[in-house]
C-alpha cells in the first residue's frame, strides 16, 4: 500500500497511549509525502485501522482532520484491502464515514432543534415508514433498467451510430481545452454529452399543457382523472384532465412510470425525462442512477471512469456535472436526495450543497442513524447474492464517494449560478463553448472530380444538422460542427414547441462567432464567381454580420440573405475564400436566441446554406 499515515498513528498510539487527535501535523505530513514518493506498501487491514482514529480526530482537531481526510482522499484509490481481511472491516469503516458528516453536521445544528424526543418519536416513526417506502419502491423500480428486451427496445430507437462518431470527434481535440488541474475525459464522457444533446434536442418534449386539436390554444386542467387499465399496466396512476375554454374540448395526460411507454409518447416532465434518459444510458452501457431530490425534481448520475467520481446530468437541462445548480441557480431548500440503482441506494444530498448545516436543519423526515442504518441493509440485501470481487469493488467505491462528500470543493461555479459561459470541461463541452466541441479547423478543400468540373458546391439544412457537398470524393461527418473553421459561442438550439430548429448563440453569451473556409491553392483554378445564400434571422434588436472574404476583399452580406460577388470584385490570384458571421445584441434573457442562422421547420428539406463557387 503507498499510504503510511495509519502506521503512524498506530506506532504514536502504541508509544503515548494518547488519543488519535494527539498526533501531529507533521505525521500527517510525513504520510503525505511518503504517498507523493510512493512510499512501502503495508499489508495492513488499513480500513479497520482508520476507522478507529477518524471519529476521534474530528471531534478533538478537526484541523488535523482535515489533513488525514486530504491525505485519504490523494490516496484514496491506491488504498488496497489484503484479501485476508473481512469485508466487515470494511463495511465498518463505510458506516462510520457516513456516520461523520451526518453526525457533526447535527450537532452543529441541535441547539435550535431541541424538542422532546418522546413527543417527536411516534411522528418521526411514522414519517420513517413514508421514507422508507419511497426508497424501496424506487430501488425496485430501477431494476427494470437491466431487462434486456427493454434495452433493445431502446437501442432500436438511438442513433448510436451517430453518437459515436461525434463522441469520437469531440474526445479526438478535447485535449486542447485542458485545464493544468483538470483531468482529460474519455470516450464514455463524450459519449454523454452528446447523448444530453441529442435527448433534449432530438428526442423527448417538454409537456406543459396541451393544445387544443380544434382552435390551437393551449388547454387548461381540470383536475385528474381515473386511471385506464392500460394506463396502469405503465405506471400510469396519475392522469391529468385538460379542457379547453373555447370548445369545450378535452384531452388527459397519464404520467407513465415506465421507461418502455416513454420511448413511445417521449414526452413528459422532468419524471418522465429522467426516466427514459436513465434507460438509455444503462443501454448504452454507462453505470448510471436514477436520482430523487425530495424537493420535486429527478435526474441522473453516470460514472466515470476518467474522473473518477459520478457525475450529475440533467437531460431536462443538458447540464453536465453541475451539482450545485440546484441550490445556486434554482434557489431550491434541498433536504434529502437520493440516487438508485441495480446495485446499490446511497444518499448524495451532500454532492448537491454547499450549506451542509442548512440542510440538516430541514433534514426532519427521519433520524440520520435510522437512515444510514436503513441504507446498509437495503444494500446489503440487494448484493446479498454478488461475488465476492463485486462485492468488495463496490464497498470500495462507496466509501471513496462518501470520502469525496467530506472533502469535497464547495466552490461555486458559474454555470452553476445561471448556467452561463464557464464551468468544468465536462460542462463546457456539454454547452459547446469550448474549443474542442465547437471548433473543428475543418477546410473545405476543392477535389479532383470539382476541379475538374470547375464547380464546387456545399449546402447545409439544420434540420437534418447535415453537409451535402455536391461531387464530393467522401460524405461529411454529421453535425454543424463539422464543416466549421472556427466557431465561439455557437449552438444549434431545436424549440420543441414551436418545431423549429437554427443555430445561434450559445445560453447567455453576448457575442456568437462561425466560419467556414473553401481553399483551392493547390490547384491552377482561378475563381470566377461566388453565390452565397445565408439565410437568418432576428428579432428585437438582434444582429447578424456576415461577411466574404477573399485576399484583402471584403464584402458585407446582405440582410436578404444572398450575395454573389464576380470576377470583378474578386481579387485576381485569390486561393482561398471565408465566409464569416458575428451574432449579436437581443433583448432580455433570451437575448441570445434574437439572432439566428438558417432557421427551419425541424422537418423541413430544405438548405438555408448554400455556397456555389465557380472557377476558369
Amino acid at each position: 500500500m503507498n499510504c503510511r499515515v495509519t502506521v503512524i498513528y498506530r506506532q504514536k498510539k502504541r508509544m503515548n497511549n494518547n488519543r488519535c487527535s494527539d498526533r501531529k501535523e507533521g505525521d500527517v505530513k510525513k504520510g503525505r509525502q511518503d504517498i507523493k514518493e510512493g512510499g512501502p506498501p503495508h499489508s495492513l487491514p488499513v480500513m479497520t485501522e482508520l476507522s478507529s482514529c477518524v471519529e476521534s480526530l474530528l471531534e478533538n482537531d478537526p484541523e488535523l482532520a482535515e489533513g488525514a481526510v486530504d491525505v485519504l482522499m490523494k490516496a484514496g484509490d491506491k488504498l488496497i484491502l489484503p484479501q485476508s481481511d473481512p469485508l466487515d472491516n470494511l463495511r465498518l469503516y463505510r458506516e462510520q464515514l457516513m456516520h461523520l458528516k451526518t453526525d457533526h453536521l447535527k450537532k452543529a445544528a441541535c441547539g435550535t432543534q431541541q424538542q422532546s424526543t418522546v413527543n417527536t418519536l411516534p411522528v418521526l416513526m411514522a414519517s420513517e415508514t413514508e421514507v422508507k417506502s419511497n426508497l424501496v419502491s424506487n430501488f425496485e423500480r430501477v431494476l427494470v433498467y437491466e431487462s434486456p428486451a427493454l434495452q433493445e427496445k431502446a437501442r432500436q430507437l438511438l442513433p448510436e451510430q451517430r453518437l459515436h462518431e461525434l463522441a469520437r470527434n469531440t474526445l479526438s481535440s478535447i485535449n486542447k481545452d485542458i485545464g493544468e488541474k483538470e483531468k482529460p475525459l474519455d470516450f464514455q464522457d463524450c459519449l454523454l454529452i452528446q447523448l444530453l444533446e441529442w435527448f433534449k434536442n432530438s428526442f423527448f418534449t417538454w409537456f406543459d399543457c396541451p393544445s387544443c386539436p380544434m382552435c390551437h390554444k393551449n388547454m387548461t386542467m381540470v383536475g385528474s382523472l381515473p386511471p385506464t387499465e392500460d394506463d396502469l399496466v405503465w405506471g400510469g396512476s396519475r392522469v391529468e384532465g385538460y379542457a379547453c375554454s373555447s370548445c369545450n374540448t378535452s384531452e388527459r395526460f397519464a404520467r407513465y412510470n415506465h421507461p418502455g411507454k416513454l420511448l413511445e409518447t417521449r414526452r413528459g416532465r422532468c419524471g418522465e425525462w429522467a426516466n427514459c434518459f436513465t434507460l438509455l444510458c444503462r443501454t448504452l452501457g454507462m453505470d448510471a442512477r436514477y436520482v430523487l431530490d425530495f424537493t420535486d425534481h429527478v435526474w441522473t448520475e453516470v460514472y466515470s471512469q476518467s474522473q473518477g467520481r459520478w457525475l450529475h446530468a440533467d437531460c431536462c437541462e443538458n447540464k453536465l456535472d453541475s451539482p450545485l445548480m440546484y441550490e445556486c441557480g434554482w434557489g431550491k431548500k434541498l433536504t434529502y436526495i437520493f440516487a438508485f440503482s441495480k446495485d446499490e441506494v446511497v444518499d448524495v444530498t451532500w454532492r448537491y450543497t454547499s450549506k451542509q448545516k442548512e440542510v440538516m436543519k430541514r433534514r426532519n423526515k427521519c433520524r440520520e442513524k435510522w437512515l444510514v442504518s436503513t441504507l446498509l441493509n437495503m444494500n446489503k440485501k440487494r448484493q446479498e447474492t454478488y461475488a465476492p470481487t463485486r462485492k468488495n469493488f463496490l464497498e470500495l467505491r462507496l466509501v471513496a464517494e462518501t470520502a469525496q462528500f467530506l472533502g469535497q470543493n464547495h466552490t461555486v461555479k458559474e454555470s452553476e449560478k445561471q448556467g452561463r459561459s464557464s464551468g468544468s470541461l465536462a460542462w463546457r463541452l456539454s454547452r459547446g463553448e469550448t474549443q474542442a466541441a465547437s471548433v473543428s479547423g475543418y477546410t473545405f478543400h476543392i477535389n479532383s472530380s470539382e476541379e475538374m468540373k470547375k464547380e464546387f458546391v456545399v449546402k447545409y439544412s439544420p434540420a437534418q444538422d447535415q453537409y451535402i457537398r455536391l461531387n464530393a470524393e467522401e460524405a461529411i461527418p454529421k453535425g454543424w460542427q463539422s464543416g466549421v473553421n472556427a466557431a465561439k459561442n455557437i449552438s444549434r438550439k431545436r424549440e420543441a414547441d414551436w418545431k423549429m430548429v437554427y443555430l445561434c448563440r450559445t445560453e447567455g453569451s453576448p457575442e456568437g462567432e462561425v466560419s467556414w473556409v473553401f481553399d483551392w491553392s493547390h490547384t491552377n483554378l482561378k475563381v470566377t464567381s461566388a453565390l452565397v445564400v445565408f439565410q437568418h434571422t432576428t428579432y428585437e434588436d438582434g444582429c447578424v454580420d456576415w461577411q466574404l472574404c477573399t485576399g484583402d476583399v471584403c464584402v458585407s452580406g446582405p440582410k436578404e440573405g444572398v450575395l454573389e460577388l464576380t470576377k470583378d470584385v474578386l481579387e485576381r490570384g485569390a486561393k482561398k475564400l471565408e465566409l464569416s458571421a458575428v451574432l449579436t445584441k437581443g433583448q432580455g434573457d433570451v437575448a441570445w436566441q434574437h439572432a439566428q442562422l438558417f432557421r427551419q421547420p425541424d422537418s423541413s428539406t430544405e438548405f438555408p446554406f448554400y455556397v456555389r463557387l465557380r472557377f476558369g
